[in-house]
C-alpha cells in the first residue's frame, strides 16, 4: 500500500511496520496524533499511543495474529489522543502469506454494539442456536439449535462462517469479534444478516462473550447465541404495534445516543432529554436556554445567519421540517457540533409553531472528519498542481474515460470534454511508444493488474512530454471493474536525470583517472586486476606489475612549487606511457606512484629492458620553463608464470621489490622474489609493536575544527585517531591504521575513539563549553559487524551530536544486508552519516543516492589544487552542485590556505576544515581553543 491511498482514506489511518512502527500516516491521523512522518524525524511505534489498560491483552493480540494464531486477521486497539479514546481497527496486510504491514484506520463509527435492552425484549419462543469457537484454529462448535433452532452452521470455522454474513454486516461483526478477542468489549451485542443453508437472508441477534481464558489471561474460546428476529423485525402485531413502535424508537434514539427536545409554547411546556443534557456537558440543576432568543446566544456566530434564516421559514410556514446543523457551546467551553431533526407538530391560530419535537445528535466527529477531508481534498488538489499531477478514472465494462482538467491541459486538449471515449488516450502517445503502451494495458486489463507505466506523448499543440502513469484496479461489486490513477508529467525530471547522468559520467570519469595525468587512478587499476583475474583471458596468460616511484619529486615540488611538481609527474607519466605496451594499463595511485599492469607480459629479458629504458629516460634531465630538472624512479616488477592465483596479489609483490629497488639505491628495478617475505616478518614485528600500543592506552585522538564556510563559525570536530607511544612519540595513522587493518583492530580503534569522544564531549559540556556536534570515523569492518546496533546503544550517544563517518567509502558498492541494518539503526539513534574523501575513486554516486547521508566530504587531493586550477574549480563546484541537488550539506577538506576561502564561498559550500583554518589538536588544547573563540562569539578570524 502506498502513500496516496493511505492519504485517500476518509478516516484517519495509518501503516505499520510488523514491529508496530508508524511508517505512513495520512493528514488525519497526523493531525490527531501530532506525528512528524518528516524524513529522519524520531519514529513512533503504536504501542506508546495504545490505552495502557488494554496494553498487554492487544499486543498480544496482535502477535497472535502475526504468528498466524488468530481465527482472524483484525484486531480491535483502543488509542488515547488528548485524553480521548480513540476506536481503530487493525487489518494484517500479508505477501505470499507473509506479514509485510498493517492497515489501522479509525473505526469510531463502525458499529459493534446494539442496545442489550433489545435482546432482553425479544420473545423466548424465537429459533435460536449457540456456537462457540476456538481462538487458535478459529474451528466452530454447535452447542444447541441444531435441529429445532436455527439450524445447522454453515462451514466448520470462522472463516466459512463470515463468508455467510452480509457483506454490509460483516465488518461490523468482525469489528465486534475482534474487540472480543483484543480484550476492548467484554461482550458482544449485534443484530446482522446470515445465509442459511435454504440461501435465504435470515437476520439474527447475536449475544456473546469470552468463555475461557488462558493462563496469560488471552481468550481461547468464545460462546455466541443467536436468534432469528426475522419475524419480529417485519412488524408486531396489531394489537401490540403501539407498544412496538414506541420501544423501538426509545432503543433507536438510546442507541443512537440521541438527545430529544419537545417545545410546546402554548402551554408554556419544554422537555430536554438526560441525552440531551450529557451532550452538552449539562447535569439535572444546570439552567438551560429557556426563550429562542436565550438559545441564539449560544450559538455560534458564524452559524447564526442560517440558524435565523430557518427559523424565519418556520415562522413564515414555508416549511415545517427542522433539519440543519450548528455549533453550540459545551459546559468545557468547547465548540459541539449538533444535527438539529424535527418538524412542527401544531401551529397556533396566527399560523406560527405551536409545538415542535425532534432530536439533536453530536456530529462533532463526523463534522471534524468532514472538514478535514475538505481541508485534505483541497491541499491534495494543491500538491497535485505542485507535482504536475493530473487523475483519471477508465470504466471497463463501458470503455469510458474521465480525465481531470489537469490532464486535458497535460495532453493539450483544449475542447474541455472530461468524459472521454477509452480509445482517446492512444492516440496521444508518441508513435514510437504507441505499440508497447498500448500492449502492455492491454495485457493489464486482461489480467486485472494496476498500471505503473511511463511513456511519452505527443500533445496537440506538437510538444512531445514524458508522463508516467500509476493507476489502481478496483473491481467492486456496484460499479464494476474501474482504474482509478494519476498522472505525473516527468519531463523536467527526465531533462533533469539526463543532465544528472551526464554529471554522474563526468564524475565516474574523473573518479576512475587521475585529473592531472589522465591516466587510471588506483580504482580502475583495481577494477582492471580483478577483472582480469576472474576472466576467461587469465587461463594461460602472463600477467606483470611494474611499481614506479619517483625520485626527487619532493625535492622539486618544495624547491620549485607545486606546479613545477605537477609538470614533473604528467613528464613521468609521458614517459611510461612511451615506454610500455599499447595494451598495458598505466595508472597513477599516489603522489609519486605509478602502477603498470601489462597483460601477455613478454619474458624476463624483455621486461628488464623496459624496466631499464624508463630509467634511463627518468633520469635523463628534462626542462619546466627555464630550469632544468632531474628526477628519476625505481622499479618494483612482480611476474606471474602462469595464470593469477585468485590469493596473490601482484600489487604487494611489486611493492616489496619496489621497496628492494629502493633499498639498493635509486634508479634500480627489482624482481619479486619469495625470499622477500623477510618483510612480512618485519611487519610482524610493527603488529606486535601497535598491539602493546594498543593494549597499554597509548591510543587516543585529536579534535580537528570544522567551519561554517560563510560565517567562520565553529560547527564541528571530527576526531582523528592518533598514536602516543612512549618509544617512538606521536605517530600520524597513515602510518599505523594499514597495521590496524591487517591486525583486525580498525573496529576495536573506531569503538575506542568514540568513547574518548564521548568523554571530552561530555568534560567540555561540564567546564561550561558550547560543544558542537563531533564526527567519528567508521571503518567497513565496523559496519559488518552484526552487534554493532547492540554495542552502541549501550553507550546512550546523544541524538544530534554525533556523526559517522564512512572511513572506508570502497563498500558502498559492496554493501550487504548487514551493513544496511546497521546503516538503518545508526539513524534510528539520531547519528548523522557523512561520506569521507569523496571524489578519491571509491563511492559512487548510484551508492550515494542509495545511502542518503547528512553530508559528504570532498577529498583533500580535490579541495588543494583549486587556488591554480581551474578545472579542479569547475569539478569541485560539479560536486557541490550534485551535494546541492540531493540535499546533501558538502564539507570541503583540505583547506590548507585562506586563499581557499572565498574561492569555496563563492561556490556555496557548506563546511570548510583544513590546516589553513585549525590543526588537529589534542583534547587539552582543544580547551584552549574553545576560550579563545568564546571571546570572538564562536568565530574564526583569519589573519
Amino acid at each position: 500500500m502506498t502513500t496516496p491511498l493511505v492519504e485517500a482514506l476518509a478516516v484517519p489511518a495509518v501503516l505499520l511496520a510488523p514491529d508496530l512502527t508508524i511508517t505512513i500516516a495520512n493528514e488525519m491521523a497526523r493531525s490527531l496524533f501530532d506525528l512528524d512522518m518528516k524524513a529522519g524525524g524520531e519514529k513512533v511505534n503504536l504501542r506508546t499511543l495504545l490505552c495502557s489498560e488494554r496494553m498487554a491483552p492487544v499486543v498480544a493480540h496482535l502477535d497472535q495474529i502475526r504468528a498466524g494464531k488468530s481465527p482472524m486477521d483484525v484486531a480491535i486497539v483502543p488509542l488515547r489522543c488528548d485524553d480521548r479514546l480513540h476506536i481503530f481497527s487493525v487489518s494484517a496486510l500479508r505477501r505470499d502469506g507473509e506479514l509485510h504491514a498493517y492497515l489501522c484506520q479509525c473505526a469510531d463509527s463502525v458499529q459493534r454494539h446494539d442496545d442489550m435492552q433489545m435482546w432482553q425484549s425479544f420473545p423466548d419462543d424465537l429459533p435460536k442456536r449457540t456456537w462457540s469457537f476456538g481462538v487458535e484454529d478459529g474451528a466452530m462448535r454447535q452447542e444447541s439449535g441444531e435441529r429445532d433452532g436455527l439450524g445447522a452452521l454453515p462451514g466448520a470455522g470462522l472463516s466459512d462462517y463470515l463468508d455467510h454474513v452480509h457483506p454490509q454486516d460483516r465488518t461490523s461483526l468482525k469489528n465486534a469479534l475482534a474487540a472480543l478477542l483484543s480484550t476492548v468489549d467484554v461482550r458482544l451485542s449485534l443484530s446482522y444478516r446470515i445465509k442459511m443453508s435454504d440461501g435465504d437472508m435470515v437476520t439474527v441477534f447475536g449475544s456473546g462473550a469470552v468463555t475461557d481464558w488462558s493462563a496469560d489471561g488471552l481468550p481461547t474460546r468464545i460462546r455466541i447465541t443467536e436468534i432469528d428476529v426475522r419475524a419480529y423485525a417485519e412488524g408486531p402485531s396489531a394489537a401490540a404495534s403501539l407498544a412496538e413502535s414506541e420501544r423501538r424508537w426509545k432503543t433507536a434514539v438510546l442507541s443512537a445516543n440521541q438527545g430529544v427536545w419537545d417545545h410546546d409554547f402554548e402551554r408554556g411546556r419544554h422537555f430536554l432529554s438526560k441525552t440531551w443534557r450529557d451532550l452538552r456537558g449539562l447535569g439535572e440543576e444546570d439552567p438551560v436556554p429557556e426563550t429562542t432568543d436565550d438559545w441564539l446566544t449560544t450559538i455560534h456566530p458564524q452559524d447564526l445567519p442560517n440558524i435565523c434564516e430557518e427559523l424565519r421559514r418556520l415562522d413564515a410556514g414555508e416549511t415545517d421540517i427542522i433539519n440543519y446543523k450548528f455549533r453550540q457551546r459545551h459546559s468545557n467551553g468547547d465548540w459541539i457540533w449538533f444535527l438539529s431533526r424535527g418538524r412542527i407538530v401544531r401551529r397556533d391560530a396566527d399560523g406560527l409553531p405551536a409545538r415542535i419535537i425532534g432530536t439533536d445528535i453530536d456530529i462533532t466527529d463526523i463534522k471534524t472528519v468532514e472538514i478535514e477531508s475538505q481541508r485534505m481534498a483541497e491541499r491534495l488538489d494543491v500538491a497535485m498542481e505542485a507535482a504536475g499531477m493530473a487523475r483519471w478514472e477508465f470504466n471497463v465494462n463501458a470503455n469510458q474515460a474521465f480525465w481531470d482538467d489537469r490532464l486535458l491541459k497535460m495532453f493539450g486538449v483544449t475542447d474541455g470534454q472530461n468524459l472521454r471515449s477509452g480509445e482517446d488516450w492512444s492516440t496521444f502517445i508518441h508513435p514510437d511508444d504507441r505499440e508497447a503502451a498500448v500492449n502492455y494495458t492491454e495485457e493489464c486489463l486482461r489480467e486485472g493488474r494496476d498500471v505503473a507505466h511511463d511513456y511519452r506523448l505527443l500533445t496537440a499543440d506538437g510538444r512531445v512530454r514524458h508522463v508516467r502513469t500509476r493507476g489502481k484496479f478496483v473491481n467492486d461489486t456496484e460499479t464494476g471493474p474501474r482504474y482509478y490513477g494519476v498522472n505525473f508529467d516527468i519531463t523536467q525530471d527526465k531533462i533533469r536525470a539526463q543532465e544528472l547522468e551526464e554529471a554522474r559520467a563526468r564524475l565516474e570519469h574523473e573518479s576512475r583517472h587521475d585529473a592531472l595525468t589522465g591516466l587510471a587512478n588506483r580504482r580502475r587499476l583495481d577494477d582492471v586486476y580483478t577483472d582480469y583475474v576472474q576472466s576467461q583471458s587469465n587461463e594461460g596468460g602472463r600477467l606483470a606489475v611494474l611499481h614506479f616511484d619517483i625520485d626527487h619529486f619532493k625535492q622539486i615540488n618544495d624547491t620549485m612549487g607545486h606546479d613545477a611538481g605537477d609538470a614533473t609527474l604528467k613528464h613521468a607519466a609521458d614517459i611510461l606511457l612511451r615506454n610500455t605496451p599499447d595494451a598495458a594499463l598505466v595508472s597513477r595511485v599516489g603522489g609519486d606512484e605509478f602502477v603498470a599492469l601489462l597483460f601477455d607480459a613478454p619474458d624476463v629479458g624483455v621486461l628488464e629492458e623496459i624496466a631499464q629504458k624508463i630509467i634511463d629516460d627518468m633520469s635523463r634531465p628534462f626542462f619546466y620553463g627555464s630550469q632544468e630538472c632531474n628526477i628519476g624512479t625505481s622499479i618494483g616488477i612482480a611476474v606471474t608464470n602462469g595464470p593469477v592465483n585468485p590469493d596473490q596479489n601482484l600489487f604487494i609483490d611489486a611493492d616489496l621489490a619496489l621497496y628492494e629497488a629502493k633499498k639498493a639505491g635509486r634508479g634500480r628495478y627489482r624482481f619479486y622474489s619469495a625470499t622477500m617475505k623477510e618483510e612480512a616478518r618485519r611487519r610482524k614485528n610493527s603488529f606486535d609493536a601497535l598491539l602493546a600500543g594498543f593494549d597499554q592506552g597509548e591510543i587516543t585522538c585529536h579534535y580537528q575544527p570544522q567551519f561554517d564556510a560563510q560565517t567562520l563559525e565553529l560547527t564541528g570536530l571530527e576526531a582523528l585517531v592518533r598514536w602516543e607511544s612512549g618509544k617512538f612519540g606521536l605517530i600520524m595513522p597513515e602510518e599505523f591504521l594499514q597495521t590496524a587493518e591487517d591486525m583486525g583492530l580498525l573496529a576495536q580503534f573506531d569503538e575506542l575513539v568514540l568513547r574518548r569522544a564521548l568523554y571530552d564531549m561530555d568534560r567540555w559540556r561540564r567546564a561550561g563549553f558550547s560543544v558542537p556536534p563531533i564526527s567519528v570515523n567508521v571503518s567497513a569492518h565496523r559496519l559488518n559487524d552484526p552487534s554493532l546496533g547492540d554495542r552502541l546503544r549501550e553507550l546512550d550517544l546523544p541524538r544530534g551530536m554525533l556523526s559517522f563517518e564512512l572511513l572506508e567509502s570502497a563498500f558502498l558498492d559492496a554493501r550487504n544486508d548487514v551493513i544496511d541494518k546497521n546503516l538503518r539503526v545508526i539513524g534510528d539513534m539520531g547519528i548523522d552519516i557523512e561520506i569521507d574523501d569523496f571524489g578519491s575513486g571509491h563511492a559512487s554516486i548510484a551508492s550515494l543516492l542509495q545511502i542518503a547521508p547528512k553530508r559528504l566530504k570532498i577529498d583533500r587531493t580535490l579541495i588543494q589544487p583549486i587556488v591554480k586550477s581551474q578545472r579542479q574549480r569547475e569539478l569541485v563546484r560539479t560536486i557541490i552542485g550534485i551535494g546541492r541537488m540531493l540535499d546533501i550539506q558538502v564539507v570541503a577538506e583540505g583547506v590548507e590556505t585562506a586563499a581557499h576561502v572565498p574561492i569555496l564561498q563563492q561556490m556555496g559550500c557548506c563546511y570548510l576544515q583544513g590546516y589553513g583554518l585549525a590543526r588537529p589538536m589534542d583534547a587539552k588544547a582543544v580547551d584552549a581553543f574553545l576560550t579563545t573563540l568564546a571571546a570572538t562569539q564562536g568565530r574564526l578570524m583569519l589573519a
